[in-house]
């Protein structure tokens, strides 16, 4: 496989340029057009004295011009660094100053911003420029991209992952989910994140066709962009999942002959949810995926077709791109983890990354020994299957005793009146002294406290028990699905 996927789609346009590459709205992109706007567009970076190795600030949006200069700067061997859509002038100079920036491009002008260039004037220019650059191939070692975490758990961070990586990771990809040339795959998450980036590198690695939507809550748009394009595989994290299980599961259902898969990642199913699918899409294989911005996906669970997992909380068996061992707290391997002997997740894999930004010493806490050490507490079954217990960082230790809110939550989902929730600390100084379950009520229900103390009590240890159960709105999450548990505590830990 050639060393970029830039090149990729160069290779694939000359072997089918008239394949379509990807669809927005009433726009298609074929593979033909798409290489020559990424060379016209290498070519007008490179007329501006952008090099390769030059880092490159790009406003993100799901417009055909943004993958045009998104693959354009990685065809140039340059380092494509996005950023969400909107994200204010001040914050994106902010970026661009620390990554020492050759450049920033945002979606259209800006007076705050004015040294930026903007991308719908650009894409005028690139049009009209011939079609003769050479595209370059890359070393393995050198940044493609850097992607900003989200932050929830910290300052937002800048993980560097080179060309090498982002190959690995899509081969990985290709390899969870046995992607074919012929499929279609939509993807309406934001195309700043890892999630998204990397599910249009699966697809163009294999010269098939993504479809690009803001966002799925118009259910309406959604379904139709669905049908209109014959999509055959989603992109969506557990969340979606469960809000169009409550709201949209007879258009869930009609799908059941069209879709080949659907992938999520981010966190876990709860296993209501999964038995649900499972009678809706009994034949659509669903994608459940472990792993991190900063290595890709490196476990999966198929727990549709499969039947699922006889273990709770399994993320599934390794793939064979990535060695996964479990550490104890001196970070010595156990070899022999089990519940009773559970660890940190470690990854040793060509797909981790180079490092975060500018941050030596959070690079040193995240890859010790050449592994990547995850904050997942893990183990692994007598099958192979690796087990998640919970997070180092959402552990809630109460006076020595250590309780994972995943599994306690994962109890309490099996309550007929709770939709979703969330086990907190209650802090009083510096430490915890009890717990909190915040629960999101079902729609023509009412918190049944009595059901959900006695369920906790059949299944979990005594001290395992919240002291205070609490019905609340909504839970808040990240835009790509996760609970945000930072914002959560600081709400509601009075």
């Amino acid at each position: 496989m050639l060393n970029s996927i830039a090149l990729i789609i160069q290779n694939v346009a000359k072997e089918a340029p008239d394949k379509t590459a990807v669809i927005v709205g009433e726009e298609r992109c074929t593979y033909g057009r798409l290489a020559e706007m990424n060379r016209k567009a290498a070519r007008y970076l490179s007329d501006k004295g952008i090099k390769e190795g030059d880092r490159i600030v790009v406003e993100a949006d799901h417009i055909l011009s943004y993958v045009y200069v998104w693959y354009g700067i990685q065809l140039l061997g340059a380092t494509f660094v996005p950023v969400e859509k909107n994200t204010p002038s001040m914050r994106v100079a902010e970026i661009a100053s620390e990554l020492n920036a050759s450049k920033m491009i945002t979606l259209s002008a800006r007076e705050d911003l004015c040294e930026a260039w903007s991308l719908d004037s650009m894409i005028t220019q690139i049009e009209a420029l011939d079609d003769d650059f050479e595209p370059i191939a890359p070393k393995d070692d050198s940044l493609s991209e850097i992607l900003f975490t989200t932050g929830t758990t910290g300052k937002s961070k800048g993980v560097m992952v080179s060309y090498g990586n982002q190959i690995n990771i899509a081969l990985a990809g290709i390899e969870t989910t046995n992607i074919q040339p012929d499929n279609v795959w939509l993807i309406p998450t934001p195309m700043n994140h890892a999630a998204g980036l990397r599910k249009v590198h699966i697809a163009m690695a294999v010269g098939s066709t993504v479809v690009l939507l803001e966002g799925f809550r118009n259910f309406k748009q959604y379904f139709k962009t669905i049908r209109d394009n014959n999509v055959t595989s989603l992109y969506l994290p557990p969340s979606a999942i469960h809000l169009l299980l409550a709201v949209a599961s007879k258009d869930l259902e009609q799908l059941a002959g069209q879709l080949r898969f659907i992938y999520s990642s981010s966190t876990a199913y709860p296993e209501t949810d999964k038995e649900k699918m499972r009678k809706l899409l009994p034949n659509v294989y669903m994608y459940n995926c472990f792993g991190c911005s900063e290595a890709g996906v490196v476990c999966t669970d198929e727990f549709c077709v499969s039947g699922g997992s006889k273990y709770s909380g399994s993320v599934g068996i390794p793939n064979s791109y990535s060695e996964i061992v479990i550490l104890d707290e001196d970070g010595n391997e156990i070899k022999d983890s089990s519940p009773e002997k559970t660890g940190l997740c470690a990854i040793r894999s060509k797909s981790v990354m180079q490092g975060y930004w500018n941050e030596p010493e959070q690079t040193a806490k995240a890859i010790k020994n050449g592994m990547l050490v995850m904050s997942d507490i893990c183990y692994f079954a007598e099958n192979g299957e690796l087990i998640l217990v919970g997070r180092s960082n959402d552990t809630i230790n109460l006076g020595g005793l250590k309780v994972a809110p995943l599994e306690v939550e994962e109890v309490v989902m099996r309550v007929d009146c709770v939709d979703e929730c969330l086990l907190i600390p209650v802090i009083k100084g510096q430490s915890a002294n009890a717990l909190k379950l915040l629960v999101v009520v079902k729609e023509g229900c009412e918190l049944d406290e009595k059901a959900i103390r006695e369920t906790i009590a059949q299944k979990l240890e005594p001290y395992k028990m919240p002291k205070q159960i609490v019905a609340i709105d909504e839970i808040i999450k990240t835009f790509n699905g996760k609970t945000d548990r930072k914002q959560m505590i600081a709400k509601y830990n009075a």
